[in-house]
């Protein structure tokens, strides 16, 4: 095996093995973290960081409100307890809440449990928060949380990561349109078979990364999310390429049932990327 090999392999799995995207994530602003605490702990029973102990709290992301500057975006993953307190190993708590810091008042929240598996990891940066202009209806925009917890074991043939929820104010809670959908899904197009040493050596990553935009025809009221994909390939001793520089393709339109946008990208991301 080349040394090129070698590096390639090495740096392909620790990409792979852990979220992608975590070792040069942006830190995120910092949260107010006394005020946050003062909101949520009570109303969620989760323990938050104090005197340098990390309580229930996993990852905690903060991003001011893109319309209301006077209000501040929660997301957060915690521990699970058993109602005796002991805990719950194969599941995570998920909240986003919109918050008035200054005011100390919870304005929407919405809260589920996540399911651990072996496709799962759930890190201290894990979490960011997705501000970008969904505008789905003219009176509704939502926000976005992106959770980079896809995790693939060593030899996997692929995997899917970053994926996003879309949520909505919908009264004194936030509704989820588009539930966990991945950004980024990617294969292994070529295995390294021309040495023993190592039998999961990869020579060549497909990977797609998916983006969602509004578009300008409606279903129920609300604006389609067209998903556009763009192909990267990458092998030994080079950096990760387009296979169509400079072109964004088409993958899908999703279309709003009255509830939320159904769709399922990974399985048609992971069709694109097959020979």
């Amino acid at each position: 095996m080349t040394s090129a090999h070698v590096l390639f392999t090495v740096l392909s799995l620790v990409g792979l093995l852990l979220p992608h995207g975590a070792a040069a994530r942006e830190p995120a602003p910092a949260c107010d973290l006394p005020a946050v605490t003062k909101v949520l702990e009570k109303r969620l029973g989760v323990v938050f960081p104090h005197g340098g102990q990390s309580g229930d709290v996993i990852d905690l992301a903060c991003k001011p409100h893109p319309e209301h500057r006077q209000l501040t975006i929660v997301a957060l993953f915690h521990d699970l307890r058993s109602p005796a307190g002991a805990p719950i190993d194969d599941q995570k708590g998920f909240v986003a809440a919109v918050l008035d810091t200054r005011r100390a008042v919870l304005k929407s929240l919405y809260q589920e449990t996540l399911e651990l598996n072996p496709g799962i990891r759930i890190t201290d940066t894990s979490l960011s928060i997705d501000t970008a202009r969904y505008e789905l209806t003219p009176d509704v925009r939502a926000f976005g949380v992106r959770m980079d917890i896809g995790h693939s074991p060593k030899c996997a043939d692929g995997g899917t990561s970053r994926y996003l929820t879309l949520l909505v104010p919908d009264g004194k809670r936030l509704r989820p349109v588009l539930k966990r959908q991945p950004l980024r899904v990617w294969t292994v197009a070529k295995w390294n078979l021309t040495d023993n040493i190592d039998a999961c050596s990869i020579e060549t990553v497909k990977e797609a990364d998916l983006s969602l935009t509004p578009g300008a025809v409606t279903n129920h009221g609300w604006r389609d999310l067209n998903v556009s994909v763009r192909v990267q390939s990458r092998g030994p001793g080079r950096q990760l390429a387009e296979d169509l520089p400079g072109r964004k393709l088409t993958l899908t339109t999703l279309h709003y049932d009255g509830d939320h946008y159904p769709g399922n990208l990974g399985p048609l991301a992971s069709k694109l990327l097959r020979p």
